[in-house]
């Protein structure tokens, strides 16, 4: 009697041990992307956390900027760029160009932006009204233009990513600081400037501007697929990468290059 107590007693306490089977599922799966932390985006971040033009701060002195880029549009550069850029548009957005005049066109290009298979719209564009340059996007599927910061809001993704990249303000002021330092250069030879590729709606995998091995990334957004990249130097092989994220409808900034030459 004894040992039949015993051999029960050896029995449950080996099946009190064994995982069970919630617990073994749980340990052999793959971790996915909201299971690790270091540079994620969570969703909290991309609820709470947008970014605000530089231009848009009432803090920061951007006269020297600003008279600048007033200098470059008053000396007709970037009436020529915009007349060349004009012409190679389809007529709805001839149109709508024409109809917002205080836009002068320096750079479109056009891809799968949103998602949507699509012929959507990048444009970069100087803004006479207030003296700055802006990125409007345009959602083939919406038949709406959007500027970036303003209409539509974007994240910055690459803060949560620990890697050796930074810059200083957002990408349509970037790309303001990148056109006065060609100033003269455009001045002087204003078509030239379209020579340059300042922005692109691309898969960064297929396109050798793009050093993945250097770069920046956030987890959880694939380099897969179209982003729109933005050129942030016009001497390095530099970049900053937007991607959409269509559940929140925001703009993620999920990439960072930096001198990739």
């Amino acid at each position: 009697m004894k040992l039949h107590v015993l051999l029960i007693a050896i029995l449950l306490l080996a099946c009190s041990k064994q995982p069970s089977e919630e617990a073994v599922e749980k340990s052999t799966q793959v971790p996915t992307v909201e299971d690790t932390t270091a540079g994620i985006l969570n969703q909290s971040d991309i609820d709470s956390v947008y970014l605000i033009s530089t231009y848009d701060y009432s803090d920061r002195n951007l006269d020297a900027h600003k008279a600048n880029l007033k200098e470059l549009s008053d000396s007709g550069a970037f009436s020529v760029i915009h007349s060349v850029v004009f012409s190679i548009l389809n007529n709805k957005h001839q149109s709508y160009f024409s109809s917002n005049l205080y836009y002068e066109l320096l750079f479109s290009t056009h891809g799968n932006l949103f998602q949507n298979n699509k012929e959507d719209f990048a444009f970069i564009v100087y803004d006479k009204r207030f003296l700055r340059i802006s990125i409007v996007v345009y959602d083939d599927s919406k038949n709406t233009y959007l500027e970036l910061y303003r209409d539509i809001k974007v994240n910055n993704g690459l803060k949560t990513v620990e890697c050796n990249y930074g810059s200083f303000g957002t990408l349509d002021y970037q790309i303001g600081e990148e056109l006065i330092y060609q100033r003269d250069y455009i001045i002087k030879n204003p078509k030239l400037h379209l020579e340059y590729s300042v922005c692109k709606i691309v898969e960064i995998t297929k396109d050798d501007d793009f050093v993945l091995e250097e770069a920046c990334f956030v987890k959880g957004f694939s380099s897969e697929g179209h982003s729109l990249c933005i050129s942030t130097s016009s001497v390095y092989n530099s970049w900053e990468c937007l991607t959409y994220y269509p559940n929140k409808n925001v703009f993620v900034i999920f990439y960072g290059q930096a001198f990739a030459d």
